[in-house]
């Protein structure tokens, strides 16, 4: 799938990782709300190019750009969605005590931190089992591979030693 065509690499975006996997109401709910927030977007009143993807129920991919950069005001409000939506209806992208990765049948699950370090060390995860680096800040990050990549060549390595 090729993310936010038409975008420049050096289009922002932000990550929010969901511990639960959308349900197709909780989908529903969250399109309608980016698509409201996006269609209406602005940054000292300049209108930002803005818009989303939702990956697998579980990542919704928020990316927005300007001539200018995106001011701190319009990231806060975007923010400020994420927030509500977590708030009012527990779709919770903020959790960082988490970690998100592929398991051997291909299939995205997340754990505590703590059991991922654990399945690091009885070798259930190895340096090629792909973890998602929900830390990415631009598109360019997305379209150069560094939000879904392997064990070995992501910061996962280092926090995660053996």
């Amino acid at each position: 799938m090729t993310f936010f065509p038409g975008y420049p690499d050096s289009a922002r975006l932000w990550v929010f990782a969901l511990a639960r996997e959308l349900a197709p109401d909780q989908h529903a709910l969250v399109t309608e709300r980016l698509d409201s927030f996006v269609g209406a977007w602005k940054s000292h009143g300049a209108p930002v190019h803005g818009a989303y993807h939702i990956v697998e129920n579980r990542f919704v991919l928020i990316a927005g750009y300007v001539d200018d950069g995106v001011s701190g005001c319009s990231t806060d409000s975007m923010v400020r969605v994420m927030t509500m939506l977590k708030k009012e209806h527990g779709i919770d992208g903020f959790d960082r005590s988490v970690v998100f990765f592929r398991d051997d049948a291909g299939a995205a699950r997340v754990v505590a931190r703590d059991e991922f370090q654990k399945l690091v060390e009885s070798g259930v995860v190895g340096d090629e089992t792909m973890v998602f680096d929900p830390t990415i800040q631009t598109v360019g990050d997305l379209r150069g591979g560094r939000f879904e990549t392997a064990f070995a060549r992501a910061w996962h390595a280092t926090a995660f030693g053996r």
